[in-house]
């Protein structure tokens, strides 16, 4: 199974540093930049002959928005799946951090000294997004194939999830998904229950691409 995990184009959140999370927000929404960064991604894909076979996406306007411009020549069905919503980071969303800082100043400094996501009212818990990238790995696996290509688009937070569920660990490593990045995971799911030396097999496990933006690199 060859799985690429696509972040979305850049937002105005982004360039303001603004916290995005699980609300479509007026300045979450792709810039002009942003779609070209989706379009040059299309443009790459189809120059390295790289066709999905399935693609899911998150069901917010800024993933769902990069993953038209950068699906379109295939035209295939887009399923849309609340699983990859990004991170509901409460009353964080929308707000900068100084915006946090002074707006909630506890919270804001006991998240900041934890990075617990249970100081943040309204905010999901560390356990439920790591429980969501397993719910998403496991379907996937159940769903699919070895022959398919999977192109999925979704969100910075929940990316690292994904990879935490992938590489099977509990600990959230610091990733940052640069916009319309990929990861790309190529492995046998036909294998991936099983416990024999096969998991020692390292051309059954393979990242292709880790945080990777060719179509972007001059």
């Amino acid at each position: 199974m060859n799985l690429l995990l696509i972040r979305h184009g850049e937002t105005n959140a982004n360039l303001e540093m603004k916290w995005s999370g699980y609300n479509d927000l007026p300045f979450t929404n792709l810039t002009a930049n942003g779609r070209e960064q989706a379009q040059k991604l299309c443009d790459w894909f189809q120059k390295n002959n790289i066709k999905p076979t399935h693609i899911y996406s998150s069901p917010q306007i800024r993933a769902r928005e990069t993953c038209l411009i950068a699906t379109n020549p295939w035209k295939l069905p887009i399923l849309l799946s609340n699983d990859l919503r990004e991170t509901n980071a409460g009353i964080f969303e929308g707000l900068s951090w100084k915006e946090i800082e002074n707006k909630y100043p506890d919270q804001s400094a006991l998240f900041l000294n934890s990075r617990d996501w249970g100081y943040i009212d309204g905010s999901e818990s560390d356990l439920s997004r790591l429980e969501r990238g397993k719910k998403i790995l496991n379907f996937l696996i159940n769903t699919h194939s070895n022959n398919d290509t999977i192109f999925i688009f979704s969100h910075g937070g929940i990316i690292k999830q994904l990879i935490a569920a992938i590489l099977e660990t509990t600990k959230v490593w610091n990733v940052s998904p640069k916009n319309t990045s990929i990861f790309e995971f190529i492995f046998d799911k036909d294998n991936w229950y099983k416990e024999s030396n096969i998991i020692y097999h390292p051309l059954k496990w393979k990242i292709g691409k880790f945080n990777d933006t060719p179509h972007l690199n001059n």
